[in-house]
């Protein structure tokens, strides 16, 4: 391989060190000069000396020369094959002794889940738990309303596997999500795997609490504004009455896949500040307007300083007066 060519980076592994660009330019002047030169970066040094692709020479200690390549591939590859299956065999040792602590788990919650319709749920630990567990439970159909917009990384890949395991078990997925969800890569990268998988997603342009409902028989609302504690609702009337509100929000509202097109933008963006020129009409706060679409202060922020443009006015007054006189909304 020649060192002009371009190679790109290894990705990262477990007690794996990347081979950057300048490992493997240095790598290259190693082998023409036979040692690193003088002014060799540290961290490419590191990583080819962690990769065993430079060594210290037998007859001249304190020399690092280079090293076939295929010599660290089959050190390595034997260390790691070993560390397989000593995790392997570790995963089923855990699997066996916390099966105790599940089946005590099972049996703690159970009383609760089949004589009380109504249980506070108070740390999002405990949250958490409980709705896996109804989940992973769930054998016919999966409701989810999440406003707010867009969600973070780390929590979709949180919820992919279980969302995943519940398709394949044949469950019925569907979920609601606000408007601005259109706007968030994340989320709509996370809408396409799943709607790909055959779960339905839709929009609305207006702002609903979360909702969790587990085959029609379990229901979580959170009970405080951080959703630092929750109800888990098991009243067949009470549940019945929260899938019928969001069967009706399910049905006026705007099929989502992950994908957008340019028409399909423009009309969701429209709904919104249509949503917006509402609140400022009604004289909402700046802040309740930005929850109820599920926008970010910022990013509100930046559409009310557009439409103040677009209309020549400088303060939000003006600009609620001016929409109101055009019957905007």
């Amino acid at each position: 391989m020649s060192p002009s060519t371009p190679v790109p980076p290894i990705a990262e592994g477990a007690g794996f060190h990347a081979l950057t660009a300048s490992a493997f330019e240095l790598y290259a002047a190693c082998l023409r000069e036979g040692r690193p030169p003088e002014d060799a970066s540290p961290d490419s040094l590191d990583r080819l000396v962690a990769l065993g692709m430079l060594v210290e020479s037998e007859d001249e200690p304190g020399r690092l020369v280079p090293v076939n390549p295929r010599l660290a591939e089959a050190r390595l590859g034997v260390t790691w094959r070993t560390a397989a299956l000593q995790l392997l065999e570790q995963a089923g040792d855990l699997s066996e002794a916390l099966a105790p602590l599940i089946s005590e788990f099972q049996e703690s919650t159970a009383p609760i889940k089949d004589s009380d319709p109504l249980v506070h749920l108070r740390g999002k630990a405990l949250i958490s738990a409980c709705v896996d567990d109804a989940v992973s439970r769930c054998t016919r159909e999966l409701i989810t309303a999440q406003p707010g917009g867009g969600r973070p990384a780390t929590t979709l890949s949180a919820v992919s596997a279980s969302v995943r395991a519940a398709l394949f078990r044949g469950v019925s997925v569907r979920t609601l999500y606000q408007h601005t969800a259109w706007h968030a890569g994340p989320t709509r990268d996370f809408v396409e795997e799943m709607t790909r998988l055959g779960a339905r997603v839709r929009t609305l342009d207006e702002f609903f609490e979360r909702l969790i409902i587990v085959d029609r028989r379990t229901a979580f609302l959170p009970a405080s504004p951080d959703r630092s504690t929750a109800v888990m609702v098991q009243d067949p009337a009470v549940v019945g009455f929260l899938a019928d509100v969001f069967d009706r929000n399910w049905q006026r509202a705007t099929e989502f896949t992950g994908r957008r097109t340019p028409e399909r933008s423009v009309e969701i963006t429209g709904q919104l500040q249509q949503q917006i020129v509402r609140g400022l009409i009604g004289g909402e706060s700046d802040a309740a307007i930005a929850k109820r679409i599920g926008l970010s202060q910022r990013s509100y922020a930046s559409h009310l300083a557009r439409m103040k443009e677009e209309l020549g006015v400088d303060t939000r007054f003006q600009l609620g007066y001016t929409l109101a006189k055009s019957g905007a909304a």
